[in-house]
């Protein structure tokens, strides 16, 4: 289902139904990608108004295209995962669902590494942007932060019902790097923290 086609109505009445498409993964990809757009928009108000220095405006401008990439990533990404739980679904309770298992698990993994890219570039866009825009760049780094953390989460919950070893300890050490990568980022203060 293309659910960048339908209506935000429409969307979030997908996930509050019956059904169990879609669920986190793709909720967490469509806010990653929420994200990416915020920074997306700060880049443009910044580059429009020629507001910042000509370096900094170059990396804006780079920056805004490798957000626009991961929004329109994240959202496939969505779908991706909306399908690989359907197809996991649709095998159980087979005794060896370990394909459909290992995809629900790389899906949401995947997801996680591309929200980390958004929160990376974000970095940019907080340090460069317009400073009256300033907290919808950092609003868009804490979604995909968020989002980040629910999929890498959801990985993580997906392997323990693995018995590929090789498989778990791939995925195990990918999820680490995440987790320390996004430990490592600065934020402005009072963006995080106990409130």
């Amino acid at each position: 289902m293309d659910y960048g086609s339908r209506s935000l109505d429409q969307f979030l009445d997908d996930i509050a139904s019956t059904a169990v498409t879609p669920a986190g993964g793709t909720a967490a990809a469509v806010v990653g990608a929420t994200g990416a757009a915020l920074c997306e928009m700060v880049c443009l108000h910044t580059l429009e108004r020629g507001e910042c220095r000509a370096d900094a405006a170059a990396e804006l401008r780079d920056a805004r295209a490798d957000l626009q990439e991961l929004r329109t990533r994240l959202m496939t990404l969505g779908e991706s995962d909306a399908s690989a739980v359907d197809d996991l679904l649709a095998t159980l309770p087979a005794d060896d669902a370990t394909a459909e298992l290992k995809r629900a698990t790389g899906v949401p993994l995947t997801i996680a590494e591309a929200c980390l890219a958004v929160v990376e570039i974000g970095t940019v866009v907080t340090t460069h942007g317009n400073e009256n825009a300033r907290p919808d760049a950092v609003t868009g780094r804490l979604l995909a932060h968020a989002a980040m953390r629910a999929t890498a989460f959801t990985a993580r919950e997906n392997l323990t019902r693995i018995d590929d070893q090789s498989f778990v300890a791939d995925v195990t050490a990918r999820l680490d790097e995440i987790e320390r990568a996004a430990a490592d980022q600065s934020w402005p203060e009072g963006a995080t923290g106990e409130w």
